[in-house]
């Protein structure tokens, strides 16, 4: 089973379809994601928003945003910048509730 979230994003209308738990491999990826931002020490935010796309990609099971098909790390938007950092946070955050459900998703 999969929701269904609709991006708050303006410049990247449509929804994403998350599961409803992570699977071990999700996990494993959005753990990862952690240890390589931690790593990354002082970045530029696209090198962060990098690490954090590797862990959306692997947990996304299906992309329908408006002009865009199935996303993977080489194919993700990163321009406007701020509209994809603000959409990479948006879904980064949903996982982040998924993985610890017990930190407030703001």
């Amino acid at each position: 089973m999969s929701k269904t979230i609709t991006s708050p994003v303006k410049e990247f209308p449509g929804s994403v379809e998350l599961p409803d738990r992570l699977t071990m491999p999700q996990a494993l990826a959005f753990e990862q994601s952690i240890r390589d931002g931690q790593e990354l020490g002082e970045a530029s935010q696209t090198q962060y928003d990098a690490v954090m796309v590797e862990a959306i990609c692997a947990c996304v099971e299906e992309w329908n945003l408006e002009d865009f098909g199935q996303l993977a790390p080489d194919t993700f938007p990163a321009t406007p910048r701020i509209s994809s950092a603000e959409l990479i946070a948006w879904l980064y955050g949903e996982i982040i509730g998924m993985y610890n459900p017990e930190v407030p998703n703001e």
